[in-house]
């Protein structure tokens, strides 16, 4: 069976289960061998390679993988295709383990989609006994985030507390973002539902965690001492990991796995140009977060400061005044840099790049071009190739791409001297560049960093002067957007590596359509960012570091431990 292709990375089950992984297991007949790929597996790749997948697949494997691209296509938002895809899951379903699968997966779709009840009937099918170690995290937290939606507070806490047995013992980042999402969830109850888990198969666990709440609602002062205390009472408890970590109480209603510990997200704060000659670009990052905030349900009261009414510096600390616990902004390095050498007063998430020193407070979210040379990097080595070509503008950007690339394929293979790098500055230099760079033996990628165009141009020299079994790779700067079709034709084969966001179909597309320039790449990018931004703000403290990772509208986001927002581009072959 043939279905529409698209291109989208997802994990199921929100943030909760991303640290969970299969660990095999008995299958009744069709299915997946141990290690091989089922139909909760992390989704690692872009969506056409699960396609790809399940078009060579054999028929015995076709219903799983099917449940792979719907899952796909959900977090894309493109809820109708992947309905299609569980229509066909559910068709193909021979035994009772296949059929839990599909209703499992509809739950997801259904909860998705803010149907919750609907997604609870459907979780009332799945035969839970019968699911993998990997199916089961998957369904106690989709019905813990959707009971927690419907306001019935107690079975989400039974749900979140029997995910506790389905996470890796090494996976600690899962363990205490559960942890986290149970123990505020209990500050969130009433007395009366508070009473209601006393009442119901109560245990020693649930005292302990009831135990462990209210030394937190206790506040900081006797923290150190209670923590002790509870220790020596509970010493094999779940929640010893979160020993130490304050933790508030958070409005009724917000999504447990949006909980941290360390930034008042209540009222955030953002300043960013909404005058001036990049307004067009603030406008668009105001209205990414606008669309998160309705899409994701967030609660914070966000207020808008433009960074050009005044000194940057006094309209930061105009912000923080007036009661922001968490800044976003602002934009331009030359802002950023009077910020963090004022000193930032609350957790910063600037929207560009600061190296001279970091603090625990500032976080830097920025979409630099030796970002975007790591990204090639790492995509050509995976790939299998061992002798790169750079073809890049003599520019001051295009010097940037060639050290974050260089830098990184050093990292990934132990040395830079495998890497041929030419520059142009023109069509001509292009040309003498190709000449000098295929000269050398064994080149077997190509990366081109130019416009479309030029990069069309540059392709179409190479297969016809030095023909061969080589890969072409281009990044965001060659992105073809809406160019024409013979112009994008000559760029076929080609491996794009960019932002999801700009890959992809996303539903929010036609959302916007009406509000912003949807062919201005550019316009597409910050509304990305803003989205991501809003979104990253409750997590940024507990993923510094972690490795822990989230799917966002700009690519697979990490934080590192000095407080850089990394993302991971999505990566397409253009047809």
């Amino acid at each position: 069976m043939k279905l529409a292709k698209s291109i989208v990375p997802l994990m199921l089950a929100a943030v909760l289960a991303s640290g969970c992984t299969s660990t095999g297991g008995s299958y009744g007949a069709g299915e997946p061998d141990e290690g091989q790929l089922s139909a909760f597996s992390a989704i690692e790749h872009p969506s056409k390679w699960y396609r790809d997948l399940f078009d060579d697949a054999p028929a015995s494997m076709q219903q799983e993988y099917s449940i792979l691209v719907a899952r796909s296509y959900i977090r894309e938002q493109n809820y109708e295709k992947a309905a299609l895809w569980l229509k066909f899951a559910k068709e193909h379903a021979l035994t009772p383990l296949q059929e839990s699968k599909v209703h499992l997966a509809t739950a997801y779709l259904h909860y998705s989609r803010q149907m919750y009840q609907k997604a609870l009937e459907e979780l009332t099918l799945v035969r839970e006994l019968s699911l993998s170690r990997l199916e089961s995290a998957n369904y106690y937290v989709i019905r813990g985030n959707t009971l927690r939606k419907l306001g019935n507070r107690v079975e989400a806490y039974r749900s979140y507390v029997a995910l506790n047995q389905y996470i890796s013992e090494n996976d600690t980042a899962t363990m205490t973002k559960n942890q986290q999402s149970i123990v505020t969830l209990l500050m969130e109850m009433t007395d009366g539902q508070l009473e209601a888990i006393r009442k119901s198969g109560f245990s020693e666990l649930d005292q302990g965690y009831l135990d462990f709440a209210a030394n937190r609602m206790a506040g900081a002062a006797r923290m150190a001492e209670l923590d002790e205390d509870w220790l020596e009472k509970y010493p094999d408890h779940p929640a010893r990991i979160l020993i130490g970590t304050r933790i508030a109480a958070p409005g009724a209603g917000r999504s447990p796995v949006k909980f941290d510990s360390y930034a008042d997200i209540s009222h955030i704060a953002v300043i960013m140009p909404f005058s001036g000659k990049l307004a067009t670009y603030g406008d668009a990052f105001r209205q990414g977060i606008v669309m998160a905030q309705r899409e994701k349900g967030l609660t914070s009261s966000i207020r808008y400061y433009d960074s050009n009414s005044g000194d940057v510096t006094a309209v930061y600390n105009t912000a923080v005044e007036d009661g922001a616990g968490f800044v976003i902004g602002p934009l331009t390095k030359e802002n950023v840099s009077k910020i963090m050498a004022a000193g930032v007063r609350v957790p910063t998430l600037a929207i560009n790049t600061f190296d001279r020193f970091s603090t625990d407070n500032a976080y830097f979210y920025a979409l630099t071009p030796e970002h975007e040379g790591a990204q090639a990097a790492r995509k050509i080595r995976r790939d299998g190739r061992q002798l790169p070509l750079l073809l890049v503008p003599d520019t001051d950007k295009g010097t940037r791409i060639i050290n974050g690339f260089v830098r990184k394929w050093a990292e990934l293979t132990g040395s830079s001297g495998d890497v041929v790098v030419k520059r142009f500055r023109n069509k001509q230099d292009a040309n003498l560049a190709i000449e000098q760079g295929m000269s050398y033996s064994g080149i077997d990628a190509v990366y081109i960093c130019g416009s479309a165009i030029e990069t069309s141009l540059i392709k179409t020299q190479i297969e016809g002067s030095f023909p061969g079994d080589r890969g072409y790779y281009i990044t965001s700067n060659s992105n073809p957007g809406n160019l024409k079709a013979s112009v994008t034709r000559k760029m076929t084969g080609m491996n794009l590596g960019d932002m999801p966001w700009l890959l992809e179909d996303y539903a929010l597309k036609s959302d916007i359509s009406d509000s912003l320039d949807s062919s201005n790449i550019n316009v597409l990018t910050f509304f990305a960012l803003g989205y991501d931004s809003v979104t990253l703000a409750p997590e940024l403290s507990s993923m510094a570091g972690s490795h822990r990772s989230i799917d966002g509208l700009t690519g697979t986001i990490t934080v590192s431990e000095d407080g850089k927002v990394l993302n991971d581009f999505s990566w397409v072959v253009i047809e």
